[in-house]
């Protein structure tokens, strides 16, 4: 058998013409050149708000910290003044930590709504001088992955504000 009739046993003639192949090394080319962007998307904001609980639940302020944006509003029934950032929200929670060594939340109720997340959730905490079996509500909001504002509500049965 001759090269060109071995050449149109294997197909030959069905493979691209020359300029077809040019083109297509260009477009490859071409490709290649153009970075591509880094595809990651946000987390979902009921992930990251069952993160920031997970956190709470290990004491771990540091972990929930991270989950807040640098200026986030956190703002309590107890709070004297909103407190804003990272840090405050670090202070917050290892004061609560100290006060209640053994406290943790139980989620009853999560409504997700877009970027706004409403939960309702008991905590609770033997240890104390006193026990705690506290019904909270916490409203949030969070944007690009992180908690922007977190607003919680309960009754603070007459005790004064923190600062």
């Amino acid at each position: 058998m001759t090269r060109a009739a071995s050449l149109v046993a294997r197909g030959w003639r069905s493979w691209p013409k020359r300029k077809e192949i040019r083109v297509n090394l260009k477009s490859l080319v071409f490709l290649m050149a153009v970075p591509a962007a880094p595809v990651t998307a946000d987390p979902a904001p009921e992930a990251v708000v069952r993160a920031m609980f997970d956190a709470f639940n290990r004491h771990d302020a540091v972990a929930m910290a991270e989950l807040y944006a640098d200026d986030a509003l956190l703002s309590s029934s107890d709070f004297c003044a909103p407190r804003v950032g990272r840090e405050e929200v670090k202070r917050t929670y290892r004061a609560l930590f100290a006060a209640f060594p053994d406290i943790h939340d139980e989620i009853a109720q999560m409504v997700v709504q877009g970027d706004h997340v409403a939960v309702r959730f008991v905590a609770k905490s033997g240890q104390s001088s006193s026990p705690l079996v506290l019904s909270i509500s916490t409203f949030l909001t969070v944007r690009q992955g992180l908690i922007r504002s977190d607003d919680s509500t309960f009754d603070a049965g007459g005790r004064p504000c923190s600062p």
